[in-house]
């Protein structure tokens, strides 16, 4: 197995989301800093790359250093993906991840409904994908439950597959094992989380609803059987799996600019170690 760090991992650093820092870091810092981690490859969001500025010198950067590349994007239809999947052919991705958007609770009637129109964009969109040698990789993003993504899968098409979030399935209520057991077959990529209680980090906005809240945490710190779920996509996939992991760092209003950030930077760095030395993707 080969192991990668979801640019997201940074959300704090990078300032594309809900946070803004004062230091200067882009996609070049966080390439620079994964592979200082022994990444073998580079996942990156799609907040964090233009795909009109970057494939070129992020493309010389992979082969320079010997990184594969899997790229992010958002929606699914053939015009949301057209773009992206034209530039990860041009990287030499495997993969291009999206997701559907929008959140489980709006119900299971609302999600069943959100992944049948899925299912019929994404049945154009791999068309464009086949002709990009690129599979299209649908995330779990707690936008859909198990059942809507079996319906998705329904597209029985080797370039549409699943990017597997651990963390995603647990958010939403669902076993990730269970839910691993019944994708295995066509993920083809992750976002490896583990998830701990809101009492870990009480100086932060825990998800979920009162009372049942959680937080994303470094990899062994929280819950989720993360050994068994390894176990699973290596028995499944060999040497061939990509593992990414996604560290979700909580927003700790205590801490200042730079403790938030070493904060968030040994989250990551720990996982890494995690993630080699204990369940042993390498």
């Amino acid at each position: 197995m080969k192991l990668a760090i979801d640019s997201f991992s940074y959300h704090l650093h990078l300032g594309k989301h809900w946070y803004q820092p004062s230091g200067d870091y882009d996609l070049r810092w966080y390439c620079d800093t994964s592979r200082s981690l022994g990444a073998d490859g580079l996942h990156i969001d799609p907040a964090h790359i233009d795909v009109t500025t970057d494939v070129e010198w992020l493309g010389e950067y992979a082969r320079r250093h010997g990184m594969y590349v899997e790229l992010g994007a958002s929606g699914v239809s053939a015009e949301q993906l057209a773009a992206p999947l034209a530039a990860a052919k041009r990287l030499g991705s495997r993969v291009l991840r999206t997701f559907i958007g929008g959140t489980c609770a709006d119900g299971r009637e609302a999600t069943a409904a959100r992944a049948r129109a899925a299912r019929d964009e994404l049945a154009r969109a791999v068309e464009i994908a086949e002709r990009c040698d690129v599979c299209i990789a649908l995330e779990d993003h707690g936008d859909v439950f198990l059942d809507d993504v079996l319906t998705i899968l329904e597209v029985d098409s080797p370039y549409l597959g699943l990017c597997y979030d651990s963390g995603n399935f647990a958010a939403v209520g669902e076993d990730p094992v269970e839910a691993l057991q019944a994708v295995v077959d066509r993920v083809v990529c992750t976002h490896l989380k583990d998830i701990c209680g809101a009492e870990k980090f009480p100086d932060a906005e825990p998800f979920g609803p009162p009372g049942k809240g959680f937080h994303f945490c470094a990899l062994g710190d929280g819950e989720l059987p993360l050994e068994r779920i390894v176990q699973i996509l290596g028995d499944t996939h060999g040497d061939k799996m990509h593992v990414t992991i996604e560290i979700h760092s909580a927003f700790r209003r205590s801490l200042d600019e730079q403790r938030l950030l070493a904060f968030e930077a040994d989250n990551v760095a720990r996982s890494v170690a995690y993630a080699r030395e204990v369940l042993g993707v390498c």
